[in-house]
């Protein structure tokens, strides 16, 4: 995205309470983004009360870069290693030799601290099962349980990404079953961007098959209050979710 847009989205969001984090994530790696630490600091010198939170694979979180992104402000890091080995790395993740380099760049978050860090995992029956899930926590151990010893490493089912992908069910005894109607919280607390600027639906809908407005021309709020925005979010906080096709099939999360 260009600075020019970030700057214009960023002052408009500082007007608005309601608004109190940022995440950078979508479908892309934001440690490639060379503005990222830019995009941070000057959100953070808006709002210094602001969360920032960045999803990434690991891969370019280095000790210089960990430092530099703590530096710009940010409050949040998660890194979706989905993997105790090298090999189911690779086979996962499609990045071929990083698993020990990934592991090496959460060393040294973990030890540097400063940040709320997050080591990520996506369980399923067959790449990542429930024997995988107990190495992880063993490694890593458990992050926000009431029970355990705190610790980084969380996991979570894998979703179909707005019925894109394939449906996965019943992992765990307590999997709860899936209501097509019911209301997302993706749907009626978030706000997505894409890079361009366009406002779609949530990060499990970021192509541009349905586009609630363009902030190139548009604002927040007018686009947050036009009424097929509105139309949208009525429709999840009524649990009329399956009028839209992709909530409909979205195993939400």
């Amino acid at each position: 995205m260009p600075m020019g847009l970030f700057e214009k989205i960023a002052d408009e969001a500082a007007t608005i309470p309601e608004l109190s984090s940022w995440a950078f994530s979508a479908l892309g790696e934001p440690l490639l983004d060379k503005l990222l630490d830019e995009r941070i600091r000057y959100a953070k010198s808006l709002r210094p009360e602001w969360e920032i939170e960045m999803y990434t694979n690991g891969v370019f979180l280095t000790p210089a870069r960990y430092e530099s992104l703590k530096a710009a402000g940010i409050t949040y890091i998660s890194v979706s290693l989905n993997a105790v080995s090298a090999k189911q790395h690779e086979e996962i993740m499609g990045i071929k030799g990083k698993f020990q380099t990934v592991v090496d760049n959460l060393n040294y978050a973990i030890k540097s601290g400063g940040v709320d860090l997050q080591v990520k995992a996506v369980l399923n029956h067959d790449t990542f099962t429930r024997a995988h899930q107990m190495d992880f926590y063993l490694t890593w151990g458990i992050k926000h349980h009431p029970e355990i010893k705190e610790g980084y490493g969380r996991c979570v089912v894998e979703r179909n990404w707005a019925g894109a992908t394939r449906t996965i069910e019943n992992v765990g005894p307590n999997a709860p079953e899936f209501d097509p109607d019911s209301c997302c919280s993706r749907a009626v607390e978030q706000f997505s961007i894409l890079w361009d600027g366009t406002v779609t639906p949530c990060c499990f809908r970021p192509l541009k098959t349905e586009i609630f407005g363009d902030l190139k021309r548009d604002t927040i709020r007018s686009i947050y209050n036009s009424e097929q925005y509105l139309r949208f979010r009525e429709a999840h906080f009524e649990n009329r979710a399956s009028e839209y096709d992709y909530c409909a099939a979205c195993t939400r999360v």
